[in-house]
């Protein structure tokens, strides 16, 4: 008889961190769990004395500190990778496909249970900023892929949270599993109505127009660029001030860049700031963006848009998903767009409005509690139906099939 609650293991090395992937994991696992199924979460421990769903427990794997700013957890408990100590799991989501990812793959293979693994970034995006030398070559050689294809064809199913990162790991030969896209979804938290006037007050705003780029603070980020455009938005709009939010890599060349600039009147790096704080932000920018070129969504998108900030991005992997071109926002294919789509939002306060109408509207349809629910109907169809056909070794198109006609029936997930 199948299990009426079920015992779920979300294996991510980024649980507490600070970043979009951390943010997702964790959020998605306290909705889960507040569906009334048990989560256990396998990742590094941070005491941050944060409540948490009774349905959710956390297994430290232990781990060690290697980056402050954000801080970095690294983990590798190769003393647990095999043998497993919690044979109650039915079922597990793996979130990275390094270190605890593969601790969650060997424990599954020999418990016996299906695995589900969400595809957030992919590893060749961050090795070389992370990992100068070994990440550069690791990346020239397409060692990273070739290993991300290895670990990932071990699962029955794959999420990933857009349509055009289906797309990436199909251009880079994901052909061996069945792959869905279901957003990350968002909390209730950023769609709660807040005053951002002690915003203006605490960063001198007054009456500007402000452009906000929440970000982890990193070269993919493009944060510099962004720099540079706004000195030229700012020329024809001086009335304006951009906020960085946020940490990072980056932080102090991109601080560099702002004095060599001379915007310092102009551009605000916040720093570290908490979620409510940022929540105002949101509420009080104008516009917000994101300019790189692959993100798995672009969560701070959707967080603005919930507020009703429309946004301005780059036209590519993750982000052309997220904003509805013309609607929401704009999508641009380079620094000059950029500037001008900033610009035309700027100056036109009835377009500013009716996007903002529209985001809001958009970003309702990515609430996590409605996310939640969806995964748990994937778990129990990758229990019940998907995992047979593989643990039989049936075709894999038969497998495909199934998981087509699944998500027929379940709108929101896309096949």
């Amino acid at each position: 008889m199948p299990k009426n609650i079920l015992d779920i293991g979300f294996f991510s090395m980024m649980y507490s961190q600070i970043s979009g992937i951390a943010k997702a994991v964790k959020c998605l696992a306290e909705a889960v769990a507040k569906t009334g199924h048990r989560v256990h979460i396998f990742s590094p421990k941070i005491q941050n004395g944060e409540p948490k769903p009774k349905n959710l427990f956390i297994h430290d794997v232990g781990g060690i500190r290697v980056g402050t700013n954000p801080e970095i957890i690294f983990s590798l408990p190769i003393h647990n990778y095999f043998f497993p100590e919690h044979e109650f799991l039915d079922i597990s989501h793996i979130m990275t496909p390094i270190t605890i990812g593969v601790m969650g793959l060997i424990w599954s293979k020999y418990l016996g249970i299906p695995m589900v693994g969400t595809h957030h970034s992919p590893l060749a995006y961050y090795s070389d900023t992370y990992i100068p030398i070994a990440g550069k070559i690791m990346k020239k050689t397409g060692f990273l892929w070739a290993w991300e294809r290895h670990i990932w064809q071990k699962f029955d199913l794959i999420s990933v949270p857009t349509p055009s990162k289906k797309k990436l790991l199909l251009e880079h030969r994901f052909f061996k599993n069945p792959i869905i896209s279901l957003t990350n979804g968002i909390d209730d938290f950023y769609f709660q109505k807040v005053d951002g006037s002690d915003i203006r007050e605490k960063y001198n705003l007054g009456d500007k127009k402000v452009l906000v780029y929440a970000c982890r603070q990193s070269p993919e980020k493009n944060v510099e660029k962004v720099v540079k455009a706004f000195k030229r938005i700012h020329k024809k709009i001086p009335d304006s001030h951009l906020l960085i939010v946020g940490t990072g890599p980056s932080v102090q060349s991109v601080k560099r860049r702002i004095y060599w600039y001379k915007l310092q009147e102009h551009v605000t790096q916040t720093g570290y700031i908490s979620d409510l704080e940022l929540l105002k932000i949101y509420k009080t920018a104008d516009v917000s963006c994101l300019y790189s070129w692959i993100e798995a969504e672009g969560l701070v998108l959707l967080e603005s848009m919930a507020q009703g900030t429309p946004s301005v991005g780059a036209n590519g992997c993750g982000i052309k998903d997220v904003i509805r071109h013309k609607k929401t926002g704009f999508l641009v294919n380079n620094l000059k767009e950029f500037e001008n789509k900033i610009i035309q939002l700027f100056t036109d306060d009835d377009l500013r409005a009716e996007f903002g109408k529209n985001c809001k509207k958009y970003a309702n349809m990515h609430r996590i509690n409605e996310v939640a629910k969806k995964w748990v109907e994937i778990y129990k169809f990758t229990i019940n139906e998907l995992y047979p056909l593989r643990y039989y070794k049936r075709p894999k198109e038969e497998r495909f099939q199934k998981v087509f006609e699944f998500t027929q029936k379940i709108p929101g997930i896309l096949f």
